[in-house]
């Protein structure tokens, strides 16, 4: 019995620490070209705000082992909260400026259907 219990436990473990490595990242997907300008820059976004958030989610999980003081603790978090804040305000603001071009092309398009017509 102890020995199951010892395989079980040392099997959680295994996949405790194998498991960022076999997590599915958002990838960037190579295109031909055909895409939205920018591809680039939004997938830069995405992994300051994913780096933003890991950094956060390390330092709480440092914090609740007893690892950062308290004083240490709470200024971390404001960084790495104003850095999140930030790469999700930049990423709003392309995907704001993404929505801008194409509602911008698809007027361009109707008038040209509207002259044909």
């Amino acid at each position: 019995m102890a020995i199951l219990v010892a395989i079980i436990l040392a099997g959680l473990a295994l996949a405790f620490v194998l498991y960022p490595l076999y997590r599915r990242t958002p990838s960037t997907v190579a295109g031909d070209g055909s895409g939205v300008q920018g591809d680039g820059a939004a997938a830069v976004l995405g992994e300051q705000e994913q780096a933003a958030r890991s950094a956060l989610q390390e330092v709480e999980f440092d914090y609740q082992l007893g690892n950062i003081a308290d004083p240490d603790y709470r200024a971390l978090r404001e960084r790495y909260m104003q850095r999140a804040a930030l790469a999700l305000k930049e990423r709003y603001q392309r995907e704001q400026e993404i929505d801008e071009e194409i509602d911008a092309q698809l007027r361009a398009l109707k008038e040209a259907a509207h002259e044909q017509a």
